[in-house]
């Protein structure tokens, strides 16, 4: 790799080309079985899991699905909370060379149905609250479980208590089967019977777009995988110490894969699950007792975690990183005074398995940076002709290296428009670099809007400066389509008093922003959609001002 001006500010001891070995998700976590037979795995509600125990569940749930029929390169879904049957389930698919299919449980059953026949998928892993919502799809095999499968017997009998909800009865009757049918399979496959996995296979079929466009599978391959995964062990350079990662993010995004299991399986850690980040007591009574050395979140969950923690909440904290969405500075600031640690932010994408940027572990953290290429990852901005521009200037950002998929699944349309000749992948977001190397987002390239000026305004531009207001806790930008073909601007905001007007944020806003990134309606509302992880669905604003069902505050 040539030269690169972010070389001389990489962490030190971080080399700037790794030899990167070709290995598969399935080897990486055989190893660790071995290497770490009695450490402990897995900790839910009480219950642990060693290596040695989790790698033996791993094994049968391959050589149970083998005798149900899944063969190598099959397509099975994977709709699961944070759990241990989560992780068993991913790596016994992988194990008898099947591709897993990344579902979001909060999916609609139109969402479902879209992913799943997109994907071909034969089968599904999905929790039994969820089974309605993919019961009348077209699945050869449907696996369910229970959320309380692998809890403690005291722990199940408080969360059914607390639930108030009685278990969900389904029938077992082709195609369904249960958790622990497959586990418990009375002919199952011999272990050395199980197909050979490749670095080169596909492990997983990550959907994305949905926020913008129709949701696609990126194709990540093992090697794709594994190589991001040595990659952030190389940036962070443990040491040989026990870690133990808090497992809040879903581990069906990508960012929670890759950043909490993968890498937590890897380097021998504890993964201390949480099914659901949303639920803040729990998570906090998580947090104080098994106190995690590794902490990931999304800025949506840093800024709730700051409304009821403190510093010796982070006591045994070493490492806090945040993905997913953009981290707003003054959070970062907020964060830091509040528990003592510095976000450590990263930037990626689920075509990239995800993380291709990342600020320096200690020390320095740029002003709102997404940090430096990591090792083996070359980056740069380019113009619409995709030609590279001037260090300053905003354009395009494009990526390359071994994290970088090959295409998305089924979609020769999709790749040809994200893949560029020799390798770069066009990442749809705007950007520039400054002399150190140090990369900055500006916005979204689908999200941008050609103002009523002729100009391009950049929606983040001007939700940061409706952020400064200080009565102003949430806010969206959208571009409303004119009649000549331009876009008006118009701000959705959350507003913590009932006092404050359109004029009074129109105002405020003068101060900041020329003429042409003016907002020209302001719509006040109680709550703005988001994804799990807490992206803004821009999407979803931009289709209800098409078809006129505002959700104003009353």
């Amino acid at each position: 790799m040539p030269e690169q001006p972010w070389f001389p500010h990489y962490p030190e001891g971080v080399l700037h080309e790794l030899s990167i070995s070709p290995e598969t998700l399935v080897e990486l976590f055989s190893r660790s079985a071995q290497r770490f037979a009695h450490r402990p795995a897995l900790y839910f509600f009480g219950k642990t899991l060693s290596y040695r125990e989790c790698h033996a569940l791993v094994e049968r749930f391959a050589c149970g699905l083998a005798a149900l029929g899944v063969r190598k390169g099959d397509r099975v879904a994977l709709c699961l909370p944070n759990s241990p049957q989560a992780i068993i389930a991913y790596f016994g698919i992988l194990k008898a060379g099947g591709i897993v299919v990344a579902c979001n449980p909060t999916y609609t059953e139109h969402e479902l149905s879209h992913q799943l026949h997109d994907a071909g998928a034969r089968a599904i892993v999905v929790l039994d609250q969820i089974y309605e919502k993919i019961q009348h799809l077209d699945l050869e095999l449907i696996i369910v479980t229970r959320i309380t499968d692998f809890m403690t017997t005291i722990a199940k009998y408080m969360y059914q208590l607390r639930s108030g909800r009685p278990p969900i009865e389904i029938p077992r009757s082709e195609p369904i089967l249960f958790f622990h049918d497959v586990l418990d399979s009375v002919t199952p496959v011999a272990p050395e019977e199980l197909p050979i996995t490749t670095p080169d296979d596909i492990a997983v079929l990550q959907y994305t777009g949905g926020t913008t466009g129709v949701s696609k599978g990126a194709e990540l391959r093992h090697r794709n995988l594994t190589a991001n995964i040595q990659q952030l062990i190389s940036w962070f350079a443990p040491a040989e110490r026990v870690e133990s990662f808090l497992a809040a993010l879903p581990l069906f995004h990508v960012f929670g894969m890759t950043v909490t299991q993968n890498i937590c399986l890897t380097v021998g850690g504890c993964m201390v699950l949480i099914p659901d980040p949303r639920n803040i007591p729990l998570l906090l009574t998580v947090l104080r007792k098994k106190k995690p050395t590794v902490v990931t979140l999304v800025p949506a969950l840093a800024r709730k975690l700051l409304d009821h923690c403190d510093e010796k909440d982070f006591s045994a904290t070493r490492f806090v990183i945040c993905g997913g969405s953009a981290l707003p500075y003054e959070l970062l600031k907020k964060f830091k005074e509040r528990t003592g640690h510095l976000i450590i932010e990263g930037y990626g994408l689920s075509e990239a398995s995800p993380v291709t940027h990342c600020n320096i572990p200690h020390g320095l953290s740029v002003k709102r940076s997404i940090g430096l290429p990591i090792a083996n990852t070359e980056a740069k901005i380019v113009d619409e002709k995709g030609q590279e521009v001037p260090m300053g200037e905003i354009g395009e950002l494009w990526v390359r290296g071994p994290q970088v998929m090959q295409g998305y699944w089924n979609n020769p349309a999709e790749t040809a428009t994200a893949l560029k000749p020799d390798g770069w992948l066009a990442t749809g977001d705007i950007a520039r670099t400054d002399q150190d190397g140090f990369f900055y987002i500006v916005d979204r390239k689908k999200d941008m809007i050609l103002s009523t000026s002729g100009f391009n305004v950049y929606p983040s531009e001007v939700e940061q400066v409706l952020m400064l207001h200080r009565h102003v806790i949430e806010a969206a930008v959208i571009g409303v389509q004119l009649r000549d073909g331009s876009e008006s601007i118009k701000a959705f905001v959350v507003v913590t008093a009932d006092s404050v007007s359109a004029d009074d944020l129109l105002t405020h806003c003068r101060r900041y922003l020329a003429s042409y990134k003016m907002p020209r309606k302001v719509e006040f509302r109680t709550e703005l959609p988001k994804t799990l992880l807490g992206k803004t669905l821009h999407r979803v604003l931009r289709v209800e001002e098409r078809t006129h069902v505002p959700l104003q505050r009353s």
